[in-house]
């Protein structure tokens, strides 16, 4: 299942949008936790500053009833002459203005010239406001409200403030001021703070001073005997407020609060809120499992939504994999059909990827159509490679064949020439031994005229002996030189091997190209190809260099011809001059005995003559001897030459068979592919 990049996709997408979700979510909660404090610490000042704006706002209602005495005092006549009917007149509206307000305990005119004007039918007597705080501190606050200490009223012993304003005007002068009844004025406390919800929150306030206004908690309240002020409770609310203690400070029932403070701007008297911990414990608790729960809605919705989107990303990849799996099954099967192209409607990186297989599959198309067209013409190519190189076997045996023949015949052509050279070794001994003997018989001749006859036989046995002996030399020297002609065959041999090395060498030329036109298939085509054509050039070199050595040898054989022309013409004088010589002797024999002994003489320096030409002559077919043994190598090498040739024929008919072979496997292979 894994396999699959979809669902992988879809794995990884999930478990990124969890981790990165869980992370949130755990940096949230901690976030969170460091700032639930500050955050419900600013909610319960919030909401200490809209109870302290809310009494506040009952508190200026209750200044618009000082404005309402302020007005029925100022609207009056001042004139001594109406002055006191104005007075019995302010009088009957502050007795109205009581009459209306239930709050009110008292509403009152302390004039500055004494009188002391209220409308609550008490007789006030020669009472005298004017040495009281509320007239001191509205004179000084000089036409501001002013809310004065809270105290008991001694008749009915409800705490009562002072509520007075300093007037001037009209040539009315004073304090007006009314006593508010702060239980009936702070009545709806209740209802600003829920007490009955269970949650056991409450307000408690103090004047400016600390004392206590309202408290719920009847042991602080105040007392005709006693106000209290907050610093003499049994619980510190100053330090809850100014300390803001961790887990709250013990409330007089022993739960922990929390205390918030306010100021009313009317009257900056003190507002004191007080939660239970409880209700924070409980609002944080709220608050983290809200938030928990918002996560991991978050957290489920992101994993459905990444599985979605995994899903939409995958689609396009999964259709194009099952259609390139396809295609490649088919071409593993040999029966791909590459003129058709894969399908892709996605226009983003998977579309890319689709039209580069596409690509690549039209890229391997061509190759493989062009695979197909040089395999063919690569057959052909080998077949005639084939064809060639049976020739250039067939050819390199018939050379090697006729050098056989030509080392067989340089054997005998060096056999015969040793033996010539011994001959000639026996004419120069028998030429020594003639002018010996010439010697000798002129002294003899010189010494007796009876031995001449027997020196005749002995000279006409001698001459007849010499004769033969030299016809039958030179007869076998002119055989073994015309058998040295068979060297003229070997040009036609190397000739024939001249042309073979051509052939041989076209033919590895056109390998070669066929070689270059298959690419990498084949490159070892080629190497052979290379390999034949060294061959052939090294067989050219071979039946140069053959050719070179035929002709000094036909060269030095034409040299030897002129000199046993030569050396038979010498011989066949020679003889003649010794039968002219015999005749002389002969017929002129009596005539002079000097005679005879010049011709001896001449016999001699002709006879040295004659071993001269002799030496020339064994030189001569030394060399010659030298020349058939060059020959002999030379034709040893071309052998071997022609052997290696085969052996090269044999190594280029079996390569050719193998790309035969390799051909038809690669054709069989591509044959299935429709291109």
């Amino acid at each position: 299942m894994l396999r699959s990049l979809k669902v992988k996709l879809v794995i990884i997408i999930a478990v990124l949008c969890a981790a990165v979700l869980a992370l949130e979510c755990f940096v949230t909660l901690k976030r969170t936790e460091v700032s639930f404090e500050d955050v419900l610490n600013e909610n319960y000042e919030i909401k200490t500053d809209y109870f302290s704006s809310t009494i506040d706002s009952w508190m200026i209602e209750e200044a618009g009833t000082l404005q309402a005495i302020e007005s029925a005092v100022l609207c009056m006549d001042s004139t001594p002459e109406h002055r006191e009917q104005s007075m019995q007149s302010i009088v009957a509206s502050l007795e109205g203005i009581t009459a209306q307000n239930s709050k009110v305990s008292m509403v009152y005119v302390q004039l500055a010239e004494g009188i002391f004007l209220n409308g609550s039918q008490w007789d006030s007597g020669d009472f005298d406001g004017r040495t009281r705080g509320w007239y001191q501190k509205a004179k000084e606050a000089n036409g501001a409200p002013v809310f004065n200490e809270p105290y008991i009223d001694a008749s009915s012993g409800n705490l009562i403030i002072t509520l007075s304003k300093y007037i001037s005007m009209n040539n009315w002068e004073g304090v007006v001021g009314l006593d508010i009844y702060i239980d009936t004025m702070l009545s709806r406390i209740d209802n600003l703070v829920d007490t009955n919800n269970g949650k056991g929150e409450y307000l408690f306030i103090t004047d400016q001073n600390g004392n206590m206004v309202y408290h719920p908690n009847k042991d602080y309240q105040p007392t005709p005997d006693k106000i209290m002020n907050v610093s003499e409770l049994g619980v510190d609310y100053i330090m809850a407020v100014e300390e803001d203690p961790d887990g709250g400070i013990p409330d007089y029932n022993g739960e922990n609060i929390y205390v918030t403070h306010s100021v009313i701007p009317t009257s900056e008297w003190q507002v004191y809120y007080v939660s239970p911990t409880r209700n924070y414990d409980s609002l944080t608790d709220n608050i983290k499992n809200t938030m928990t729960t918002i996560l991991i809605i978050c957290l489920v919705v992101a994993i459905i939504v990444s599985v979605g989107v995994g899903m939409w990303i995958a689609a396009p990849i999964t259709d194009a994999s099952k259609k390139v799996k396809a295609m490649a099954v088919s071409v593993s099967e040999g029966n791909a059909d590459l003129t058709r192209d894969i399908e892709s409607k996605s226009k983003d990186e998977v579309g890319d990827l689709v039209a580069a297989v596409n690509e690549l599959k039209t890229a391997m198309a061509g190759i493989i159509a062009n695979i197909n067209t040089a395999s063919g013409q690569l057959i052909d190519n080998v077949s005639e490679l084939k064809t060639a190189a049976n020739i250039s076997s067939d050819n390199a045996s018939n050379i090697s064949s006729t050098m056989e023949e030509m080392s067989a015949t340089s054997e005998e052509t060096s056999a015969s020439t040793t033996q010539v050279s011994a001959q000639i070794g026996d004419i120069t001994e028998l030429t020594g031994k003639v002018s010996a003997n010439a010697n000798s018989k002129a002294k003899e001749i010189s010494r007796s005229l009876d031995n001449v006859e027997k020196l005749k036989s002995d000279i006409e046995r001698n001459d007849e002996q010499m004769n033969n002996r030299l016809n039958n030399a030179i007869e076998t020297m002119k055989s073994r030189i015309a058998d040295t002609k068979k060297v003229e065959e070997i040009q036609k041999m190397t000739q024939g091997i001249s042309d073979v090395a051509s052939q041989t060498n076209l033919l590895s030329l056109n390998a070669s190209i066929e070689a270059a036109r298959a690419g990498e298939a084949g490159r070892g085509f080629a190497v052979v190809a290379d390999e034949i054509g060294q061959l052939a050039n090294n067989s050219a070199d071979m039946a140069k260099s053959i050719q070179e050595v035929s002709d000094d040898v036909l060269a030095i054989v034409d040299q030897l011809v002129k000199a046993a022309e030569e050396v038979s013409d010498v011989m066949l004088e020679i003889s003649e001059e010794n039968s002219k010589e015999k005749d002389k002797i002969i017929t002129e024999y009596m005539n002079t005995l000097n005679e005879c002994h010049d011709a001896m003489s001449e016999i001699s320096d002709n006879n040295t003559e004659i071993a001269s030409n002799i030496e020339r002559i064994k030189q001569s077919i030394d060399a010659i001897d030298v020349a058939v043994e060059e020959n002999a190598q030379g034709i040893t090498t071309v052998a071997g030459g022609t052997s290696e040739l085969v052996s090269a024929s044999d190594n280029v008919m079996s390569s050719a068979n193998s790309v035969d072979r390799i051909s038809n496997e690669l054709k069989d292979h591509v044959k299935g592919f429709k291109c």
